[in-house]
Order: structure tokens, then sequence, then C-alpha cells
């Protein structure tokens, strides 16, 4: 994306998707969702010299300082997705946006009040998964809890329906080296969550 994200510490940057998502032709270009999985770090980790060393932040504080609504706003980007983990999962918070193209996404990692942003970011987010996302069918209803798992290419394909939202993932920006085919959202309960799926409950639900 750019240098910003380069030194980020939270995450390993697909160098030939992001160059794929640049070089993307404007006939190819279309709406698309970007599911983001955060943990958090205990205390923010912020440079030294930055004014919020040693204010004793926590690691989501300092990532809802880095929250950039403002900018999606005029980007023409909305959250459709938002919710707090609940407690014992890996996983803290997970988010769903919403792009009106991949262009909006890109140029938005150029911006320099999204670049100021990103130290706090950085000194907030231990790790994080961020995929690309298409809808390939199904619903989670408006459940206020539901369960997201990423599967890999080896998984079977799984069956959209009510209560069972599929999305296909094309590929990972910033991830933990593994490559995900699809990512399933399923409401909670009746449908049971799968022993890697993490359990969010849900502030904001728009999808697919």
């Amino acid at each position: 994306m750019a240098a910003h994200t380069e030194e980020s510490r939270y995450g390993e940057l697909d160098h030939a998707y992001v160059a794929r998502l640049r070089t993307l032709p404007a006939a190819d270009d279309s709406p698309f969702l970007m599911l983001n999985l955060m943990r958090y770090r205990d205390l923010a980790d912020y440079p030294a010299g930055h004014p919020d060393a040693g204010a004793g932040l926590s690691g989501r504080e300092a990532d809802d300082r880095y929250a950039p609504l403002d900018i999606l706003h005029e980007l023409g980007a909305r959250i459709v997705l938002f919710g707090d983990c609940v407690p014992g999962s890996h996983w803290d918070r997970v988010a769903v946006v919403r792009y009106p193209s991949v262009r909006s996404f890109v140029d938005m990692q150029e911006r320099p009040d999204f670049i100021e942003r990103h130290v706090h970011k950085d000194a907030g987010m231990l790790e994080t998964i961020i995929a690309v996302c298409r809808p390939v069918g199904g619903s989670t209803d408006g459940a206020g809890r539901i369960a997201v798992e990423l599967l890999g290419p080896d998984a079977a394909v799984p069956e959209p329906g009510a209560g069972r939202l599929v999305l296909q993932v094309d590929g990972t920006p910033v991830g933990d080296g593994r490559a995900w085919a699809f990512a399933v959202v399923t409401a909670v309960p009746p449908a049971p969550a799968t022993p890697d799926a993490v359990v969010v409950d849900a502030l904001i639900q728009e999808l697919p």
C-alpha cells in the first residue's frame, strides 16, 4: 500500500496482491467488502517522542483514535458491520467496511490525513487480518450476535442460506501469511459457532 503500511508491525503485507489492486483496470473495478479482524496490545506502544507515548492508553483506545470515520464518509465508504468479540476470543473486534471501489481504498492509503493517523493504529494493533471480500449469497437475518470464520483454500465450498452469509475472499492486503478462500458469517444462536470461529456482538449490521 503506502510506506507507512510497509513499516507496520501488526501483519504481513501481501505485496503481489496489493500491486494487483493498484493496477486494477477501471472497467474491472466495483464495490467490495473489507473484513477487518483486530487484536489489540494491552498497552499502546507509541514511538519515543510522540505526544501519546507514556500516556497509558490501551491498544483499543489507540485504535479508536485512528478510526478514519470521516475519511470513509468522504470516500463514499461505510461501516456495515462492527462489534466486539466475546471474551476468550483470539480477536478483540471485527469490522466490515463497504468501499465503493478498489480505487477508493487504494487512494485512501495516500491521503496525508490518513497517513497521519496511522501511528495510532500501529501503536494499538498487535495483530490484524484485512481481507477483500465479495458476497456469494445468504444472509444473517439481522442477528445481534454472529460468528465469523475464515476458511482456507482446501476447505469445502460453504453453502449460503438463511442465517449464513458466505463471502469469497479475493485476497488479504495484510494478514499472517495464510491464504483464505471464504469468510462465513453465521447468525448465533441458533446456529452454533465452530471452534475456529470468532463470536461477535454486532452493533451495526447491514450485510451483505
